[in-house]
């Protein structure tokens, strides 16, 4: 079951950066979030020039999700009830006391581990349920996708399966961003180094960590970013730097443009558009503000009379 959800309130902001994106950049930005439960937001207002499908198999937060996005601008929603999955079928889908824990694999609520890290029993079984699953790989040949731009995983576990499933489509993927597991929460899940060496084969490389939890200095899970190293493509690597300047990685997508023989001025555009975005209003007044007091006492010669009162105290001493 999917739907395209077309919804949304006003028409956005018109953001430098988005400026500068659709100047440079073949759009749209393909975006695939998987387990998309609490809303697709993350992307912000780089939502106005992608193309984004969003899976959720439980219907409740499929409710939630279309309800959480009127007020968001995402012209180009697409909604998938289903799960994505190693193999396509009928799957079955333990759904936890936190719904959020809820996976295609089995958790292992007794870890000891587990029991450290969480007190409030939420990797506990609630109930099971018979969900439709579809591959990767299959997904993207119904929806007749070229490539993905930025794929996020968060599945519980089943991040890897799902990777596998996608086959040789993940050569035209160029940023995944994926939960990614230190000790086993579920059973037979792969972890960490499995899904590094996986990813390796098709030409990623892991480049950050970014938000997990840890307990006593041991990490448990972790976000962790991937890009792929062998773009062919110049309008899809093009693609990539700019969502990793959206997301904060300047030096990486600095890198990526150089590596691709892209001007570094091209950058720059992107960075500063992109600062400019996310500076304060009372920041930017202020060095408004401090800009123009400088060049009116500069006028005045402050500054040079100044220097010259320094200059014959510093003879008195």
């Amino acid at each position: 079951m999917s739907q395209e959800f077309n919804g949304f309130n006003g028409i956005g902001k018109n953001r430098k950066f988005l400026a500068a994106c659709r100047d440079l950049l073949e759009l749209p930005i393909v975006t695939v979030d998987v387990g998309a439960d609490g809303g697709v937001r993350e992307w912000g207002e780089l939502a106005a020039i992608c193309e984004i499908h969003a899976f959720e198999p439980r219907s409740d937060s499929v409710a939630e999700l279309q309800e959480s996005q009127l007020d968001i601008v995402q012209p180009r929603l697409k909604l998938h009830g289903t799960a994505l999955a190693r193999t396509t079928g009928r799957h079955r889908l333990y759904v936890t006391r936190t719904p959020q824990a809820s996976s295609l694999r089995k958790p292992i609520p007794a870890s000891f581990l587990v029991k450290r890290w969480r007190q409030d029993n939420g990797f506990e079984i609630a109930q099971e349920l018979e969900v439709d699953c579809i591959t990767l790989g299959q997904f993207a040949q119904e929806q007749k996708l070229s490539g993905v731009d930025l794929l996020k995983l968060d599945t519980q576990g089943t991040e890897l399966d799902i990777l596998r499933g996608g086959g040789e489509f993940l050569h035209k993927i160029s940023i995944i961003k994926s939960e990614v597991e230190f000790v086993q929460l579920y059973e037979g899940q792969p972890l960490f180094d499995e899904m590094v060496g996986t990813l390796a084969s098709y030409g990623f490389r892991f480049f950050a960590f970014e938000e997990g939890a840890e307990v006593f200095r041991k990490k448990i899970w972790s976000d962790c970013m991937f890009i792929q190293s062998r773009f062919t493509d110049k309008a899809r690597m093009m693609r990539a730097a700019a969502i990793l300047i959206h997301m904060g990685y300047f030096e990486e997508a600095l890198w990526l443009l150089i590596e691709h023989g892209v001007p570094v001025e091209i950058h720059q555009r992107l960075v500063d558009a992109r600062m400019d975005d996310i500076t304060p209003a009372f920041v930017k007044l202020w060095k408004g503000y401090k800009s123009t007091v400088r060049k009116s006492l500069k006028a005045i010669g402050f500054f040079e009379a100044a220097k010259a009162v320094y200059r014959s105290v510093s003879r008195l001493r």
